[in-house]
């Protein structure tokens, strides 16, 4: 065998070796500290530097690490240094030598995403053209391997806050109690951040003063206790900045603070927060997202009416925030109560879709869906629609409701224009991206419905029933890629306004009788 093919072969076989190795690291660590440590005992292993460090930035629920193992430093500091902020700030990749010596200061990143910095120094030795390759093999792997603990860590990290978020919700459900709500909601924090102390401030009626509603101790409630003190000072200043603040290092009495302002419709009613004595740790950044995610949910779930939370929670799935603020500043209106109401209802659907989707693989089937949901939803939600649900690639709305709306059918048929135009954008997007082009058919009726909270003590959904639901989804089945298809209900309700041209009497599943329909064209008019 020639010697260049036997060095390629056992070129080749170590960067698999490493390659291997690493990604076995990857299969069994969820810990950034622990996979850079084995990392770092790969590398030495297979090229066996003089100098080797690992540095990680400062990323989100990702602390900052640096591993070093060094028998040997270099005389250039003062260029390493330069070398290590110019890898993690621009993410270059540079190279000092050093007579013999020679460092490479590679930086570690995905997609532009920076993550961090290798450094190998050799003392006596310039890196061969072999060494670089293998070093970029392994960087190829570890930076790979970086951002995937990285998703990782802030899935772990948000599924955290929604479980914390949960508990508070069930713990201020069951004390209705208003003081007793500002306990639980603290002691979770203790709990959850470490805190040696924690407390709520809240203003005085005459909203002049901050004063202690709750605290972890009793002697933070009085005015002379040296923490009481500076925890009020911190508390002002945390009301001044009008955002989180976070402080380390403060004085003798504390030595770390965490404080968030409460807001309640605008305007900041109190404080929420923590701290520790000299000596103990600060509050890391997960700590941060944590308190503001225990906040967040007080400022509703303690302060707002209960019976406004019950409908903010419950139509928040389905309309737009103005429209539940609508809700909420209408008195007097059940709207739970099932009842029958005139609606317009509107079915989408992405023709064939279900046949591409399994030519695709799942991630890109579930990205189209998602950004085509995604888009639908935003149209129908600012247009003041109400999204009844998605069955598959299928969305069903209706118009009229929660809030009465006298042109709910011109309403539907505009926001179908709309979303016809929004989904040929998307469809041009993943043209572009060498995917397939999978078009819509809307299908619109109008009638007389019951609408309404409607389920069983395990699940309720606030949706719509009757025949003009059916007649819609019939219709969407009807259309072709394109095209809006609408009742004579509707037609008749809309026609001033309206470009459209009769179709052929349509025989309809489920339906005993030709139906008529319409095929929208364009909007000429409104007075919506």
């Amino acid at each position: 065998m020639p010697e260049q093919l036997k060095h390629e072969l056992s070129l080749c076989h170590r960067e698999l070796r490493a390659i291997y190795d690493l990604d076995a690291l990857r299969d069994t660590t969820d810990s950034t500290e622990t996979f850079l440590n084995g990392c770092a005992t790969i590398i030495r292993g297979v090229l066996q530097p003089d100098l080797l460090q690992l540095i990680t930035l400062d990323l989100e629920d990702c602390p900052a690490q640096n591993i070093t193992i060094e028998r040997w430093r270099p005389n250039n500091a003062a260029g390493l240094m330069l070398a290590l902020t110019n890898a993690l700030a621009g993410g270059e990749t540079t190279s000092l030598q050093e007579g013999d010596a020679e460092i490479i200061v590679r930086s570690l990143s995905v997609k532009g995403d920076r993550l961090g910095v290798l450094v190998l120094g050799s003392e006596d030795h310039h890196w061969s053209v072999d060494d670089r390759r293998l070093i970029d093999a392994m960087c190829s792997q570890i930076d790979s391997a970086m951002a995937g603990l990285r998703l990782f860590q802030q899935v772990q990290s948000r599924n955290r806050e929604l479980e914390t978020i949960y508990r508070l919700d069930r713990l201020i459900d069951a004390t209705p109690d208003f003081d007793q709500g500002l306990g639980a909601a603290l002691g979770l924090l203790s709990e959850t951040i470490g805190a040696t102390w924690s407390f709520i401030m809240l203003y005085t009626a005459e909203e002049h003063e901050l004063e202690f509603r709750a605290a972890s101790h009793d002697d933070l409630a009085d005015p002379s206790s040296q923490v009481s003190q500076v925890l009020r000072d911190l508390a002002r200043n945390t009301v001044d900045q009008g955002k989180m603040v976070r402080r380390e290092q403060i004085d003798q009495t504390i030595g770390s603070y965490i404080g968030v302002p409460l807001i309640l419709k605008n305007q900041i009613i109190g404080v929420f927060g923590g701290a520790n004595p000299p000596g103990m740790r600060g509050f890391s950044i997960h700590e941060v997202k944590m308190l503001n995610a225990i906040a967040s949910q007080m400022d509703t779930a303690l302060f707002e009416d209960r019976q406004q939370r019950h409908i903010r929670e419950t139509f928040a799935r389905y309309v737009s925030p103005d429209v539940v603020d609508l809700m909420l500043r209408t008195p007097g209106n059940d709207y739970m109560n099932v009842h029958r109401q005139q609606l317009s209802m509107l079915f989408s659907d992405m023709r064939g879709f279900t046949t591409v989707s399994e030519q695709l693989p799942a991630d890109v089937v579930a990205r189209m869906l998602n950004e085509h949901l995604s888009a639908m939803t935003t149209i129908i939600r600012n247009a003041g629609g109400t999204v009844d649900k998605f069955v598959g690639d299928e969305i069903v709305a209706f118009f009229g409701a929660p809030l009465p709306y006298e042109q709910h059918p011109l309403l539907a048929v505009q926001t179908a224009l709309l979303m016809q135009t929004r989904h040929n954008q998307l469809m041009d997007e993943w043209q572009s991206q060498g995917l397939p082009a999978v078009a819509i058919g809307i299908g619109i009726a109008t009638g007389e419905v019951v609408v309404g909270n409607i389920g069983s003590a395990q699940m309720m959904n606030y949706t719509a029933i009757g025949p003009d639901m059916n007649l819609a989804a019939r219709l969407c089945s009807a259309a072709l890629p394109n095209q809006i298809l609408v009742s004579q209900a509707t037609y008749d309700a809309v026609q001033t306004h309206v470009r459209a041209v009769p179709v052929a009497p349509l025989s309809l599943r489920h339906i005993s009788q030709l139906v008529q329909a319409y095929s929208i064209e364009a909007v000429l008019s409104s007075n919506v």
